[in-house]
């Protein structure tokens, strides 16, 4: 019978193979995991897409008034249109949602008609005047009167945390400036009470939409004093914002 002796350097020589190949091993199993897989919009859907293609490492914030994302490393997750309560009602929910436009329901377990108790309508701008201040370079029309509001949900890639700062139109230093903008709520005639939103300064409008269909109603917020101080705060003059993310 063959004995065979192994000496330190054939152990060594082993260890260093094994090593070789679970470098190769993970290497190999990175290059699959980044081919794109095929997957379901959703478990009873039949439509296959392709997997989403973004990192997932970075903050989400909601771009208001606009379809697209701006700024360096930024990925559009997607794009939709904002909703909120009816200004008549005094409940419902205070926050404005942002859609999505290519909208999905459960299959087979939903109910036509008005069984619930809360309601969202589309935002409509509702200020004629605000020409004067907005950029229109790159809308769809000369206006945004009476036209629903679209907003987009953006990925800062590299990114931990985003933050919105009403009152001005740069952010701290180290920060980076993702978009400028006004800020926007409901009317103070409204019945129901909105949360202030930063609406982007270069807005655009949802196609399709005009007319006052009298849901969500969306103004320019104006300052007032002397409870906010009147230096430096002038009187009626809109709110500009800034959304930074680091």
């Amino acid at each position: 019978m063959e004995t065979f002796q192994f000496t330190a350097n054939d152990k060594i020589s082993q260890e260093q193979n094994h090593l070789k190949r679970k470098s190769s091993s993970h290497s190999s199993n990175s290059k699959q995991a980044a081919k794109p897989r095929r997957v379901r919009r959703s478990p009873n859907d039949n439509v296959m897409i392709a997997e989403t293609t973004l990192t997932g490492k970075g903050v989400v914030y909601t771009r208001r008034g606009r379809h697209d994302c701006s700024g360096p490393n930024n990925d559009l997750v997607y794009d939709g249109i904002a909703a909120g309560a009816h200004y008549t009602h005094t409940g419902g929910v205070s926050d404005s949602l942002c859609l999505h436009l290519n909208v999905s329901y459960r299959n087979g377990r939903f109910q036509d008609g008005n069984q619930g108790a809360s309601h969202i309508y589309g935002l409509e701008y509702r200020d004629s005047w605000i020409s004067s201040v907005m950029d229109f370079s790159l809308i769809e029309t000369l206006s945004t009167y009476l036209h629903s509001v679209p907003c987009a949900v953006c990925l800062a890639e590299r990114r931990t945390t985003q933050l919105m700062i009403p009152g001005r139109v740069t952010c701290p230093q180290g920060w980076t400036r993702e978009y400028t903008g006004y800020i926007m709520a409901g009317g103070h005639g409204d019945k129901h009470a909105t949360s202030p939103i930063c609406v982007d300064d270069t807005p655009q409008v949802v196609p399709g939409t005009h007319g006052s269909q009298n849901g969500a109603y969306l103004h320019m917020v104006e300052t007032q004093c002397a409870s906010l101080l009147c230096e430096p705060y002038a009187v009626g003059r809109e709110i500009s914002c800034v959304v930074c993310t680091l």
